[in-house]
């Protein structure tokens, strides 16, 4: 299972600032996103294409356009190289039926955006353990 700790979100950080492809369809996408694995959550910051910065430290003066939150399993069966049906996408988990992930805020950038973020998402299947 993904621990889903500083360092594993750092070797994601990585992952997304290294890829070609992240660089052009995720040059239009900037905002900021909270990403909660369970009781762990990050701000992760995005910036044409890039994540500059993923930050810990969470906070009532946090702020973010919109938040994707479930339980750590959850993100670790979406993580996993073939991931089993109803975890293959972020529709699939926040699905009524399924109702693994909530998503909230204000989502119309990640509308705008949403291949370079799901792109980004997906990634996160190449992250180490």
């Amino acid at each position: 299972m993904a621990a889903f700790d500083t360092g594993w979100m750092e070797r994601w950080q990585a992952l997304v600032n290294q890829d070609s492809v992240t660089k052009i369809i995720g040059r239009h996408l900037t905002t900021d996103v909270l990403l909660a694995f369970g009781e762990t959550a990050y701000v992760v910051s995005f910036v044409g294409g890039t994540i500059p910065k993923v930050s810990s430290d969470i906070g009532p003066e946090s702020t973010y356009a919109f938040a994707l939150r479930g339980p750590a399993e959850t993100w670790a069966k979406f993580v996993q190289p073939v991931p089993p049906p109803m975890y293959n996408d972020i529709w699939a988990m926040a699905h009524p039926l399924h109702g693994r992930l909530q998503i909230e805020g204000d989502v119309k950038v990640m509308w705008q955006n949403l291949r370079a973020f799901t792109w980004t998402l997906d990634l996160m299947r190449n992250v180490e353990a």
